[in-house]
């Protein structure tokens, strides 16, 4: 099937790590943009008829937790919607993610968000709430990552993944002194906005596709959200649940797989419609 497998430093691995917000995430490589459409303006859109851009469609989440840590509670639920919203805002955009959500993340942090339109995923992202913490104005929960049947389709066609153990990255949210809404014209200025692009046209669409809440967890909550990553002990548990998951990875660094064919995407779990607990 032609696969290119390419040995990485650990180093790398930490830079490929940044694009998808520090982490995912996923890279921010310099090559191959698309050209560019002209400028729009996105239109908003209620949450009920919320969509999920094309450039993720193709992909899905599949979550689990440490015990005592429930996936479907107004927290659990929360953490899970601000992580898939923050991948859909480095590929489709801010303005793209689940409804409340961009009012929701924190300014300084979202006028750091480097969207790549010009590229979109495949399979699945196996995550998992690792732990969750009280701070002094909210909490702060620890989410780990395994990308192993995850791909960015780059603008060439080729699928890339990256094989490594397991991703750190926190979320944390934050009840802070009200302060005069920010303009969103300040952080996301229509005369710089360029996209969102389609899906490329030969990209068959999967078995299994995104699934997204369609209300609003964010709104009227109070919540500022931030993400980051400790890269400390955290990192080093995450590690070790990536390989309980996904043992034949390389013991150090990682690997980097190009191929033609996108990885199998999983049915989405616990996903976001209704009775899917």
């Amino acid at each position: 099937m032609g696969l290119l497998v390419v040995n990485i430093s650990a180093v790398q691995i930490l830079r490929s790590i940044a694009l998808v917000s520090s982490t995912f995430v996923l890279t921010s490589c310099s090559h191959g943009f698309l050209e560019e459409p002209t400028p729009a303006t996105p239109t908003a859109i209620e949450p009920s008829q919320y969509r999920p851009p094309a450039q993720v469609r193709n992909a899905t989440y599949t979550w689990s937790a440490e015990p005592g840590i429930d996936l479907f509670d107004d927290r659990g639920r929360l953490i899970r919607a601000a992580y898939e919203s923050m991948i859909i805002a480095h590929y489709g955009g801010i303005d793209t993610t689940y409804p409340g959500f961009s009012e929701a993340l924190a300014a300084e942090y979202a006028s750091r968000v480097d969207t790549r339109w010009d590229r979109s995923l495949a399979g699945t992202m196996r995550s998992h709430i690792m732990q969750i913490v009280e701070t002094d104005t909210g909490f702060k929960a620890t989410v780990c990552s395994q990308a192993s049947h995850f791909a960015i389709k780059e603008a060439d066609g080729t699928y890339r993944i990256t094989n490594f153990s397991g991703r750190e990255e926190y979320v944390q949210f934050d009840h802070t002194v009200e302060t005069p809404p920010i303009d969103p014209e300040i952080l996301w200025p229509t005369t710089q906005y360029a996209g969102p692009f389609p899906a490329p046209e030969d990209s068959p669409a999967s078995e299994h596709q995104w699934s997204a809440p369609t209300e609003d967890l964010f709104t009227g909550t109070g919540w500022t959200i931030t993400f980051g990553a400790d890269l400390g002990e955290t990192m080093h548990r995450c590690q070790t649940w990536g390989r309980s998951i996904e043992p034949n990875v390389p013991d150090e660094g990682s690997e980097r797989v190009l191929s033609r064919i996108p990885p199998d995407t999983l049915p989405a779990y616990p996903g976001w419609d209704e009775g899917s607990r």
